[in-house]
């Protein structure tokens, strides 16, 4: 089954506003979202990738529900922040064990 057409209105408007040190153009498909995952770089946590990919592919999902059965859309820019805070609180939650100490520097 092939996912590449979900959200790609929404996925094309937030390339541009977040990279996590990522030197790419962007994500054009699942399985470049997938392999960008598998990269290892002395950038990005595996945990902090992981972290915005479920917040990332969640946010895009949540925008397709409302529009689908709502008719409500959110703004891009409104979408990055909940998405940008889903990721903070998620971060900030784990602050005090050792190994997730430096996430928010990242």
């Amino acid at each position: 089954m092939k996912r590449d057409h979900m959200g790609a209105q929404f996925n094309r408007k937030k390339r541009g506003e977040f990279r996590l040190g990522v030197t790419v153009a962007g994500f054009y498909t699942w399985t470049a979202f997938s392999v960008w995952l598998d990269i290892k770089d002395a950038t990005t946590t595996r945990y902090l990738k992981r972290l915005v990919a479920l917040a990332t592919i969640y946010c895009i999902w949540f925008e397709r529900n409302k529009r689908l059965h709502d008719n409500i859309s959110t703004s891009p820019r409104t979408i990055f922040k909940q998405l940008d805070r889903f990721i903070r609180d998620a971060i900030l939650s784990k602050r005090n064990r050792r190994q997730y100490g430096t996430l928010m520097q990242e």
